[in-house]
């Protein structure tokens, strides 16, 4: 329609050589929470069977709610405090979900909506990041938020990028 045949089987196989680098990868074994919290303080993880629960697992990590049990076919799921903390509290990473809550920019923003969080594993450790308001217009690129993962979860090269930030 566009004449721009070429430049988008370009794009695509951008995305799809990012991905095919982690192949052979061995997975990290590292547990990752990917959450936000709602305006009623309810913590709201990834389904284990959707597609970010997926991108987890093909960056090196393990979805820490791998077991939780939804057959709603949501998405998103909301699960009480004491639910969360049970099933995160020794997660590796946090990746806070910014795009659909808002933005949390520090881990002392994060202990604000709860002071449970100062508790977690992560926490203690340094291991939480948030993605930016953009990451679901940003579809086209899921390859990149891919990437991020695995250099979250190898300690690679932050400044390289995309969609994840790392809380101070």
């Amino acid at each position: 329609m566009m004449n721009k045949e070429e430049e988008a089987d370009a794009f695509f196989e951008k995305q799809a050589e990012i991905i095919e680098k982690l192949k052979d990868f061995t997975n990290t074994e590292k547990t990752v929470a990917f959450f936000y919290i709602n305006t009623s303080g309810a913590p709201v993880v990834r389904n284990p069977k959707d597609y970010i629960s997926s991108m987890i697992e093909v960056a090196g990590g393990r979805n820490a709610f791998a077991d939780l049990q939804d057959d709603s076919g949501k998405t998103s799921v909301a699960i009480t405090m004491e639910e969360f903390y049970n099933t995160a509290a020794d997660a590796d990473y946090l990746i806070y979900n910014g795009t659909i809550d808002g933005q949390v920019n520090s881990i002392s923003e994060l202990e604000a909506k709860n002071e449970l969080f100062s508790e977690f594993k992560a926490v203690k450790d340094g291991n939480v990041w948030y993605t930016g308001k953009n990451l679901y217009q940003a579809t086209d690129t899921v390859g990149e938020l891919i990437k991020d993962m695995h250099l979250m979860l190898t300690d690679g090269d932050a400044s390289q990028m995309t969609f994840l930030e790392k809380m101070e």
